[in-house]
């Protein structure tokens, strides 16, 4: 029996400590983040901006180097390179934001990458650079 249906992946288990204050990490992902929604979640796959989510998490998982998330505040600093701003820069913080942490509903579980949730987001600096290059980076300072 076959199926088209796209099952999202959890994410994987930390095999390392979580890491230290005054540690970062720093990640590049090429495209457009994605971007908060208030109808319609970026975390089903049926989305059609799933890849960007996905695209997101594979980049903290491997920046993350098997690490635990952390629980403690977070500085995120978040930069978006394109030719215009299509959406608000908040909503694609939001987006950012949401795919780093964990989350579950009905169908569904992913674990937390680099925190446990969003509101560990305590301070940050966000801008948006006119770029002919799509692609944004995101530097995730543990405090």
């Amino acid at each position: 029996m076959s199926s088209s249906t796209t099952y999202p992946n959890p994410g994987v288990f930390p095999t390392k400590p979580a890491p230290s204050p005054g540690q970062t990490i720093k990640l590049r992902v090429n495209g457009l983040p994605s971007f908060k929604e208030l109808h319609r979640s970026i975390r089903n796959p049926k989305h059609p901006r799933y890849d960007a989510f996905v695209r997101l998490r594979e980049a903290a998982i491997t920046a993350m180097d098997g690490r635990e998330c952390y629980s403690g505040p977070i500085a995120m600093d978040f930069c978006l390179y394109a030719p215009r701003l299509e959406r608000r820069l908040r909503d694609y913080v939001g987006g950012v934001e949401d795919t780093l942490d964990g989350s579950h509903g009905p169908s569904f579980t992913y674990l937390p990458i680099v925190y446990q949730d969003d509101c560990q987001v305590c301070t940050g600096h966000y801008k948006f650079i006119e770029s002919i290059e799509t692609f944004y980076t995101v530097r995730i300072t543990f405090l």
